[in-house]
């Protein structure tokens, strides 16, 4: 092979995506032709030359982020930007300033139930019950009065119920004769 024609092939191979995409999207005013890298300056909030999350957020395309972030660091570069701007997928959900609206929404409504008429509608029922009948206490019910107790006598008062308990359980073991 002739060195002319491989310095053409090479030329043919090399990566010639470093160029700006422009697509044709409908706008108010008509048909227009949006540049990839105006998109990206104009978004590139801190202008690093990569897009943040929030940035890209603000484009609508925040649910194709793994799409458009190829090689997962978690900022998208200019070229990464330019290989995905022209995509069926994201010119479907890209959302610019000026951009006509869609005539058809992206995702149906059918699935909505109609709105329930009023008589359908879900109304609790009146409470009717009769008032509390009041309490009276005999004058000469014992009054009890819970007294509080520190933690010692609180476990020696549980001791002595398990002790309780225990030989209670060891009494019916035992045989009768």
């Amino acid at each position: 092979m002739s060195i002319p024609m491989m310095l053409w092939l090479a030329a043919c191979a090399s990566n010639t995506t470093n160029h700006d995409v422009v697509v044709d999207r409908p706008t108010a005013q008509g048909l227009s032709q949006i540049s990839a890298d105006n998109v990206f300056d104009t978004v590139d909030s801190d202008g690093d030359g990569s897009l943040l999350p929030l940035d890209v957020e603000r484009l609508g395309l925040g649910g194709d982020w793994h799409t458009l972030d190829a090689d997962g660091n978690g900022a998208i570069s200019r070229q990464e930007f330019r290989d995905q701007f022209a995509s069926p997928l994201i010119q479907a959900t890209l959302r610019l300033p000026g951009d006509a609206e869609p005539m058809q929404p992206l995702v149906s409504s059918d699935f909505l139930l109609p709105p329930e008429p009023p008589a359908q509608r879900y109304v609790p029922a009146p409470i009717e019950t009769a008032p509390p009948a009041s309490m009276t206490v005999p004058t000469d019910a014992p009054l009890v009065i819970p007294v509080l107790i520190d933690d010692q006598e609180a476990a020696a008062i549980d001791h002595a119920a398990s002790e309780a308990t225990t030989s209670d359980s060891e009494d019916a073991a035992a045989p009768v004769n």
